[in-house]
């Protein structure tokens, strides 16, 4: 078990009516991914490490990362990107580390 680490949560998939697999050439077959990761320290999240992106084929299986994705499944990545947020639950650790500090600064005066 490490103690520390990344993983990574899928934010917000969607299938494009528009996009066409450019390998099989099917339309309405292309899965756009928005993938969260998040750093950890003892299996609870701390800190955001930002959002990724991937396509997949639902009938061929290609998969693009973002550095290879054709134009028109990027140009669908960043639209769908554009609507997710960040997850409260990737700032938990921190969260609570915070206020465990101010209960216990707080707990002097009261």
């Amino acid at each position: 078990m490490y103690l520390a680490g990344k993983k990574y949560s899928v934010l917000k998939s969607e299938t494009s009516k528009e996009i066409v697999c450019p390998k099989c050439k099917t339309n309405n077959s292309t899965k756009v991914l928005i993938i969260g990761i998040y750093k950890h320290l003892i299996q609870i999240p701390f800190l955001s490490g930002g959002k990724i992106g991937e396509s997949i084929c639902n009938h061929c299986n290609e998969t693009y990362k973002i550095n290879n994705m054709p134009v028109n499944i990027k140009l669908a990545y960043y639209e769908l990107k554009e609507t997710v947020k960040t997850p409260i639950w990737f700032y938990t650790g921190l969260i609570v580390v915070k206020t465990l500090v101010l209960v216990k600064i707080f707990s002097k005066y009261f």
